[in-house]
């Protein structure tokens, strides 16, 4: 998959290298399954008319960008994650808009005009709430309108589970509540996170890479991929610091400065028992010093 980051500086080159395509429009955090319902419709329009499937988002987040940096949006993933799921849902290109207050000034017929006719968009797909344009002015409804009859848009419904919508700030909501068992009937998958090890005395501490939330305080099970390995751990947060108390073996199988995708399965009650964790038994209040 071809990535491109299009900017105020590189905008006209980079339309010199556009070709006819479908195009899935969203901004994707965390790909959830309402994002993979409209990447897969992308796909499946893309294949029927034998043209590339091209993922266009924005970043910083808008909500940042308008409200001059006060509204800090926590996302859920890091942009390279992003990348590599787009990948695997068969995008052939993938171009991230710098959203900036001039980008958001435009009208929406000149988005369309210049973001996505100009891009190659023969035919775009979006969830139901994708807006557009000027305050949001422009939908899936308006596109056919504001493509002067060039584009048709196909608007992917509303995705509930359990009566509640599939959204980004839902999961958000979930994650930084500790909520993670909840997690992947939204997301697919369990919530997943990335960080670099530093071993201490008796644990080790995990510093989770930039734009990965970290849940809430307390005690949770999680299994840690490391080199196409994958173990069994008790992740302790306190704080918003996060250590791990292998459940397994006394030694840990990774290395200093190692880093490790950490995949949160469940929240573990308020004293555990772990047969494997040197013997002993751990209680929240050992942890008031790590």
């Amino acid at each position: 998959m071809e990535f491109i980051h299009v900017t105020s500086n590189n905008r006209e080159q980079t339309l010199l290298r556009t070709k006819p395509c479908v195009m899935a429009l969203g901004f994707f955090d965390g790909v959830h399954l309402g994002h993979q319902k409209v990447i897969r419709e992308a796909k499946r329009a893309a294949e029927e008319q034998d043209l590339p499937l091209v993922i266009m988002s924005f970043f910083p987040h808008p909500k940042e960008v308008l409200s001059n940096g006060i509204n800090i949006i926590p996302y859920l993933m890091p942009m390279k994650e992003k990348r590599r799921i787009f990948e695997e849902l068969g995008a052939d290109t993938f171009y991230l808009i710098q959203f900036t207050k001039e980008f958001a000034g435009l009208s929406p017929r000149e988005f369309v005009q210049t973001y996505l006719l100009d891009f190659g968009a023969k035919q775009v797909v979006a969830g139901f709430d994708f807006t557009y344009g000027h305050r949001g002015e422009g939908n899936m409804d308006t596109m056919f309108r504001d493509s002067d009859g060039k584009l048709e848009g196909i608007k992917v419904e509303k995705i509930e589970w359990a009566g509640e919508k599939i959204s980004s700030t839902l999961i958000r909501q979930l994650v930084l509540a500790g909520e993670v068992e909840r997690i992947s009937s939204y997301l697919g998958n369990d919530y997943q996170s990335e960080g670099r090890i530093t071993f201490r005395k008796k644990h080790v501490e995990v510093a989770l890479h930039p734009n990965y939330l970290v849940p809430a305080s307390g005690w949770y099970e999680v299994t840690v991929n490391l080199h196409q390995d994958t173990t069994t751990q008790i992740a302790v947060v306190r704080d918003g610091r996060l250590t791990l108390l292998s459940s397994q073996s006394k030694v840990f199988p990774f290395y200093e400065g190692e880093t490790v995708r950490l995949s949160w399965r469940k929240v573990l009650p308020a004293c555990v028992v772990y047969k494997n964790i040197s013997s002993q038994v751990f209680l929240r209040s050992s942890l008031v010093g790590l």
